[in-house]
């Protein structure tokens, strides 16, 4: 690999040089409690109460609002007010009052961002923080890369003849504390995009047998470079901490979940294969439209939530590639949402090995190299900062980037339709019989994502051809390696073998207790079975394996 010109990383010094350290949080705001002095921080409207100020020394029709922010880690109580500062200091005109009112209702209810500046003072016996600003941030903050950087960098990119995603996917610039293959590189540079709209989201799955350093390659890669937050495991990942709640009866207090707290930036689950059937089913509208909606009582929320979504895992633990040739199994975490959530997801990677078998020695460099800090007080430490630094910005500022796709959908439609007269997409998208529309948007998604981490306002044969690479070999690990066709309609491995005991101990049955009696099976179970075509029930009660069935859904045959 040669060395990076010394012009373009002196160039790339130059713009990160220019850019502030910019943090949302209340952290500032909270460990402010004591002081006197102005601060400012950003978070959400959590709960909200107008209050009558009724004092003469106030003045007439004065009013107080009573509300809390919180960033998910600090939770602060707050006041604004438009009463005289002989009753209490701080007081703004009724314009800015309705502002603020309309500012913060609007948080508490769409989720949105609110930076705040102000100081402590006390209230009555509490210490409250006093707003003198409260301003809506959309959640988007803008690059700091202007444009006349940004058309520098890819003026001196092009007279080097490197391109803006060469120099991103290079060890030596984001990946020196992570080995992987250009795939994988690929694949977490769009995730590091940041979604707009519903449109530009991209989910992926990634698969992979354990020690491979999927957290790993969240901590010292995806993290580094933009913000990202990790989704708790297991029973750690509440309905209520994902999404959010509204707290006991009072319908003006909602509790702020991660995803809407990431709104336009990215979210990482790991050991996705440990979280609840439930928890997948509602995150089906999020991932689909970008947004979650709650209701209770008279109260109808809607929250925000264009992010992307990357789930890591393992197969289960009693999957064996030796003895297993239905690796369907190792989907078996999505259960009865498998076929909804992969047709969300824009690129699915489930593959035992991430890195190859001919890579051990640059993983193991790498493992070592991290574990010795050799990169902590380094000349290399400090260009990989400089490097995540200025990438960060350059993210920001091509996410903004709208690529037409109009002039070049002719041949966006002949490779996709290429694509999708194949068996294997057929077998993995298809299986209903239904067109799923949802995987063209998410293609011609792909090929705009490239052109922006390119810079390119204009799509051209480069980005659709990377775009046809990468999403083909996402189909050939879903093909090769693990077919799906038996993991619709909620049939996973615990249902074939229930089928299996069925078929061969008690194919015809004159009631459920009689099959029960031969294998365990709960009545969730038992509906998947019949609605899946596994076993017919009879009108006069009878049940009946149809011994053809496990067949038909390997072959990818639709039923019901």
């Amino acid at each position: 690999m040669e060395d990076i010109p010394q012009a373009l990383f002196d160039y790339v010094v130059e713009c990160a040089d220019t850019f502030e350290s910019i943090e949302t949080s209340l952290a500032d705001v909270y460990n402010a409690k004591i002081l006197k002095s102005e601060v400012q921080g950003s978070g959400f409207c959590v709960k909200i109460d107008t209050k009558g100020i009724v004092h003469e020394k106030a003045g007439e029709n004065r009013v107080l609002i009573d509300f809390s922010l919180s960033d998910g880690e600090y939770s602060v109580p707050a006041i604004a007010h438009n009463a005289k500062s002989d009753y209490l200091q701080g007081g703004i005109t009724n314009d800015e009052m309705t502002d603020f009112l309309k500012i913060l209702t609007k948080s508490q209810k769409q989720g949105k961002r609110v930076e705040v500046s102000g100081k402590f003072i006390n209230y009555g016996k509490k210490r409250a923080f006093l707003c003198t600003s409260v301003e809506l941030d959309e959640g988007l903050k803008d690059s700091q890369l202007t444009q006349k950087q940004f058309n520098g960098f890819k003026k001196i990119c092009k007279e080097y003849k490197i391109t803006p995603m060469e120099l991103m996917m290079r060890d030596d610039t984001l990946w020196a504390e992570f080995y992987a293959k250009d795939f994988l590189k690929k694949a977490v540079l769009l995730f590091c995009l940041n979604p707009l709209r519903k449109q530009d989201m991209i989910h992926m799955g990634i698969v992979s047998s354990h020690g491979e350093g999927k957290d790993h390659l969240v901590e010292n890669v995806i993290q580094k470079l933009v913000p990202c937050r990790m989704a708790g495991s297991g029973k750690m990942a509440t309905i209520p901490g994902l999404f959010g709640a509204m707290s006991g009866d009072d319908l003006n207090a909602i509790e702020i979940g991660l995803l809407p707290k990431m709104n336009h930036e990215r979210v990482t689950v790991s050991e996705f294969q440990t979280w609840s059937e439930e928890t997948f089913g509602e995150l089906m509208n999020m991932m689909a439209n970008g947004k979650i909606e709650m209701q209770k009582g008279a109260l109808d929320v809607e929250r925000e939530t264009t992010l992307n979504l990357m789930f890591l895992g393992n197969p289960p633990h009693y999957y064996d590639p030796e003895k297993h040739e239905d690796k369907s199994m190792m989907l078996d975490a999505f259960g009865q949402y498998t076929f909804q959530i992969v047709s969300r997801l824009t690129l699915i990677f489930t593959q035992l090995s991430l890195s190859g078998g001919s890579a051990v020695e640059e993983i193991r460099n790498a493992i070592v190299s991290s574990m010795d800090g050799d990169y902590r007080d380094s000349d290399m430490a400090d260009k990989l900062i400089i490097w995540r630094d200025f990438f960060r910005e350059y993210l920001r500022y091509v996410s903004k980037i709208q690529p037409k796709l109009r002039q070049y959908i002719p041949r966006i439609n002949s490779t996709y339709d290429e694509i999708e007269a194949r068996p294997q997409f057929t077998q993995v998208f298809n299986i209903r019989g239904a067109t799923d529309n949802r995987k063209y948007q998410e293609f011609a998604n792909l090929v705009r994502a490239f052109a922006r981490l390119q810079g390119d306002d204009k799509i051209n044969w480069h980005h659709l051809s990377q775009a046809r690479d990468i999403f083909e070999m996402s189909l050939q690990t879903l093909t090769e390696e693990f077919p799906l066709a038996s993991m619709v309609e909620g049939i996973t491995t615990e249902i074939i073998t229930i089928y299996k005991k069925l078929l061969t101990n008690c194919p015809i049955a004159d009631s459920i207790s009689e099959m029960k009696s031969h294998t365990k099976f709960t009545n969730d179970q038992l509906d998947i079975l019949i609605r899946s075509g596994a076993i017919t029930n009879f009108d006069d009660g009878k049940f009946f394996v149809n011994n053809d069935w496990l067949a038909k859904v390997e072959g990818g045959e639709s039923h019901g």
